[in-house]
């Protein structure tokens, strides 16, 4: 298994740029998606993780893994977990649509998990037809992050008795119902009632890319996740060196010394664990890769938790407040633990998979 310990020079440069440009943010209020989107683009860090061939600067999953990091360390609302995990599958079935991602022209997203899916990769009940040249699906697909942004939407869906092909649905095509999540990002349900698509991927060819794709938008999330919870606990070691009571900084209380330690450690392991998922996704075996992506969810979750629940404990009252920034991060781990299932369902898929 590939592993990359230590960021390279170009993936340092990448992470200061972006920290930089985090830090001037405000996270406690929501960005301009289109203005956010444009500059991200001209920096670079929409093609940062793909091919040179395709339009990228010939990076993988390392890299993307950083820029989401970062993301979450500044909690940006634009979806580019969702776009890079859209721009994987089309790498592979469409390859010509990438270079309009990567310039910010377009914003596709994938869209696979379904109510009753309760995180089951395999899980689709919606279905497609033949109309001549082009397809009719019928289902809903919910829980869709950055659905109000996005131009167009990769189905998946039933074909017949063949498996899951993958489909082109353009925005505005079918019914999207929006809404802001728990954690203040847009998201939205698409319900399919006979909309016309077009086919990208037959089953037969869908079936790898869309395994890769999902497993991949497990590991990329935690990466996310993980800068929010660093970020958390960094605010509130501050806060601890800074606020006093009994004539003494709060940090000088032994308890609270071990509680920060706890969340140093807890970050860490987090961050030990997505190393390895990133690896399995470069090695590519699908066996392993999908263990360790179920493993790489669970984890990061329930450090998350842990670190951002103490952070707001150990600011007291003032961390529950919208007007503070640790409780913002809080939802956002909140928020990643119940997508795609919940962490729990990535448990129970990670006894299912070693049992193998």
């Amino acid at each position: 298994m590939a592993i990359q310990f230590i960021p390279s020079e170009v993936q340092t440069m990448l992470r200061d740029g972006l920290r930089r440009w985090g830090g001037e943010r405000d996270v406690r209020v929501a960005e301009d998606f289109a203005q956010t989107w444009q500059f991200a683009a001209k920096q670079g860090w929409l093609m940062a993780g793909l091919p040179e061939e395709l339009g990228g600067l010939g990076g993988d999953v390392f890299d993307m893994a950083v820029i989401a990091e970062e993301f979450g360390r500044a909690l940006v609302r634009a979806p580019y977990v969702e776009v890079t995990v859209a721009a994987t599958v089309l790498a592979s079935v469409a390859a010509d649509r990438v270079a309009a991602i990567v310039g910010g022209e377009t914003c596709p997203l994938l869209a696979h998990d379904e109510p009753d899916a309760r995180g089951d990769h395999d899980w689709v009940s919606t279905t497609a037809e033949a109309d001549g040249s082009d397809w009719l699906l019928t289902g809903l697909k919910s829980g869709i992050v950055g659905a109000g942004e996005a131009d167009s939407f990769l189905v998946t869906a039933q074909l017949g008795d063949r498996g899951i092909a993958v489909f082109e649905v353009a925005a505005g095509d079918g019914p999207l119902h929006t809404f802001v999540t728990f954690d203040d990002r847009s998201a939205g349900n698409l319900r399919l009632e006979a909309t016309r698509a077009t086919l990208l991927a037959a089953p037969d060819a869908a079936a790898p890319v869309l395994s890769a794709a999902l497993d991949q938008r497990l590991v990329l999330e935690s990466a996310e996740v993980l800068g929010a919870m660093e970020r958390a606990q960094e605010i509130t070691q501050e806060y601890l060196l800074t606020r006093k009571q009994y004539g003494h900084v709060i940090a000088d209380f032994q308890a609270l010394r071990h509680r920060i330690a706890d969340m140093f450690i807890e970050t860490e392991q987090a961050r030990s664990i997505i190393l390895r998922g990133l690896g399995a996704l470069v090695d590519g075996d699908s066996a392993p890769r999908a263990l360790m992506a179920a493993a790489v969810k669970a984890r990061v979750t329930q450090a998350a938790l842990f670190v951002c629940g103490n952070a707001i404990q150990l600011h007291g009252g003032i961390g529950v407040t919208d007007e503070y920034p640790v409780g913002h991060f809080y939802k956002r781990a909140l928020a990643f633990d119940q997508r795609h299932g919940g962490s729990a369902r990535q448990v129970e898929r990670f006894a299912e998979l070693s049992a193998r």
